[in-house]
């Protein structure tokens, strides 16, 4: 049943045109909301201020508060202050803080504590984190080829990438992001090619419309120092949302979505690609053969299920993915998954003999 599913590429496209039906709703229902606030805002401000004068009378009475009766609040009674929640009983009062969601590369950050990963490829829509102003990055998957072993890395390099954070404020971030395809050379699988080849360079833009859904548009691998990278020139524009209204402490799981449109390994499947052109040089995802550089649509869903853990479902356009990633000490982290499903093969599912490792190990300072 599984694979008919994935062989059957109209219901991948209604899917992902639902996804992108999804996105746009959250946000165009986001900016009338905002506008209705700025004109009741405007509306309250021109009402005139009217001005009464009481009768006060002074007591000299020590015990004036006496006077004041006190009375308790029920144990389900609630008082919003701002963005405080109150939980008020007869013995004790509870305060929990509103959530805020930023991020730092592939990672979701809960109030400045870095949490785990919430995708692989597809990049998230949350402001950069202010607390970090570097990450560093190692990801890469095998190749596996027929009749191997899931562990065995087979003629691949990882990919490094740096992220660092140049401007900050309350609301938006602008970061610059540097990468080179070869980490390794010499004798064993991935060393054939030299350490530093792939050189590039781009950039990332992120606006958080409110505390927990943002958008970002950047890009990764756009300028590219010598023709040996092929790991794509990843340009994009994609939205983030964590889907909750409650949202305090220990609230757990979350659920996140991302979606949004992007180039080169964002857009490698030839049934959704579009708006094909040789603009910046192509699309740069194979060193020995060139590729037009067109875009497609990507998307992620992530459950965190706590400050430390996530698990995922991702499509980029490339492949289906499930992974998970684990965050370690508010720097580190680590995520692991599977290949289910890629586009040169019309999303197949991939059986037990088949499928590939990805990973991503990431150090914040």
């Amino acid at each position: 049943m599984l694979s008919k599913f994935a062989n059957n590429k109209f219901f991948i496209k209604v899917l992902i045109l639902t996804f992108i039906q999804i996105v746009f709703f959250n946000i165009s229902s986001l900016a009338e909301l905002e506008k209705f606030r700025k004109v009741e805002k405007q509306r309250n401000f021109k009402k005139p201020i009217e001005w009464e004068m009481l009768e006060t009378e002074r007591k000299n009475d020590e015990n004036i508060f006496d006077e004041i009766i006190w009375n308790s609040l029920s144990e389900n009674e609630e008082i919003y202050v701002d963005e405080l929640k109150h939980y008020s009983s007869p013995k004790h009062f509870n305060n929990e803080k509103l959530l805020h969601f930023t991020s730092l590369n592939r990672s979701i950050v809960i109030d400045e504590n870095i949490g785990p990963d919430i995708s692989f490829l597809v990049p998230i829509g949350f402001k950069t984190t202010s607390n970090k102003k570097f990450d560093f990055s190692v990801r890469g998957w095998n190749r596996r080829p027929d009749n191997s072993s899931l562990f065995r890395w087979n003629g691949g390099d990882a990919v490094a990438n740096i992220y660092y954070q140049l401007l900050n404020n309350e609301k938006s971030s602008f970061d610059l992001n540097f990468g080179f395809r070869s980490l390794y050379s010499g004798d064993l699988p991935g060393g054939s090619s030299a350490i530093g080849e792939g050189v590039s360079s781009g950039f990332r833009w992120a606006y958080n419309l409110d505390r927990n859904i943002g958008i970002a548009f950047g890009a990764e691998q756009l300028i590219q120092f010598d023709n040996k990278t092929d790991t794509g020139r990843d340009i994009y524009l994609t939205t983030s949302k964590v889907w909750l209204d409650k949202g305090v402490r220990n609230q757990f799981p979350l659920i996140v979505t991302s979606f949004g449109i992007g180039s080169g390994y964002l857009a490698l499947w030839d049934e959704t690609k579009f708006a094909c052109s040789d603009l910046f040089g192509g699309a740069a995802v194979d060193i020995a053969k060139y590729h037009k550089l067109c875009w497609g649509p990507f998307g992620t869903l992530s459950a965190i299920i706590n400050n430390n853990l996530s698990t995922f479902v991702e499509y980029n356009n490339y492949s289906f993915m499930i992974g998970t990633s684990l965050s370690y000490r508010d720097s580190y982290r680590l995520t692991l998954g599977l290949t289910i499903a890629e586009s040169y093969d019309d999303y197949k599912l991939k059986n037990l003999d088949e499928v590939r490792m990805f990973g991503r190990f990431s150090i914040a300072i």
